[in-house]
């Protein structure tokens, strides 16, 4: 058989085969219910980058809202809290210990001072949920961006120990303080239980922060942070929706 016959054979073979192909593949549902939704954000970030050299893993909580359109299109605002256990930063209130690497308290005591990283995050969202055949209607995969403010900084401890140096106005030399333009690309998984009462998100993201420090100085260390900095992280998020309603009726009942 020559080689014009064989591509012919094989190219009556692919337009046969997608024709069939498409009689047999039902069109997945993309009639999503349209409205306002609250969602339950939690989440977990990994640093990388300058971030990294601050901060180990953090995690967040925080509240959202929503506007679905009937195709699955998606925009809304969310607010994030963000914490962490471990500071990695170098220096870091190293001219307030003594020669045994004790903090000492205005009263002579050893103060028991820990490290932890504060954050705060808000922005806005624009995405879609992609529907699928094999999956409930209402449900589908999550195509997302956000975009906005964060801040993270040094929080510090002090159980019972008095350390002037970490009162205000002293701390703005310690924290840390840093701000600035955060993208946040995301994929997920938007599920709608069919008896309507189970609705969660959840998937991968990262975040792409354009960061500029707030403080002059830093008195530990007796030096100036320099910016922009190239914060970044990659994390896992989940969510509970709860689909906001209007009452369906004008009528009150009284019992």
């Amino acid at each position: 058989m020559t080689k014009s016959a064989l591509l012919g054979l094989g190219l009556w073979l692919g337009i046969s085969l997608s024709h069939v192909s498409g009689q047999n593949t039902p069109a997945p549902a993309a009639d999503f219910t349209s409205g306002f939704q609250a969602v339950i954000h939690v989440g977990g970030q990994a640093p990388s980058g300058t971030l990294a050299d601050r901060f180990g893993p953090s995690n967040t909580v925080g509240l959202g809202a929503y506007r679905v359109t009937e195709s699955g299109w998606r925009w809304g605002v969310q607010y994030r809290f963000q914490t962490g256990a471990e500071v990695r930063e170098e220096g870091l209130l190293d001219n307030l210990r003594n020669s045994s690497g004790y903090i000492i308290d205005n009263e002579g005591r050893i103060a028991l001072v820990t490290a932890q990283q504060r954050g705060t995050m808000l922005a806005a969202s624009a995405g879609r949920i992609v529907p699928a055949a094999f999956l409930s209607q209402g449900s589908g995969f999550l195509i997302e961006v956000q975009a906005g403010f964060w801040e993270h900084k040094v929080h510090f401890q002090n159980r019972g120990n008095r350390v002037t140096q970490l009162e205000d106005p002293y701390l703005k030399g310690y924290d840390r303080l840093t701000g600035g333009l955060v993208v946040l690309p995301r994929l997920g998984y938007v599920h709608d239980a069919p008896n309507g009462l189970v609705r969660f998100q959840c998937g991968v993201e990262g975040w792409l922060g354009r960061m500029q420090p707030n403080r002059v100085w830093n008195a530990d260390t007796m030096t100036a942070d320099t910016g922009p900095r190239a914060d970044r992280a990659v994390g896992i998020f989940a969510a509970w929706i709860l689909r906001l309603r209007a009452r369906s009726t004008d009528i009150d009942y009284y019992h």
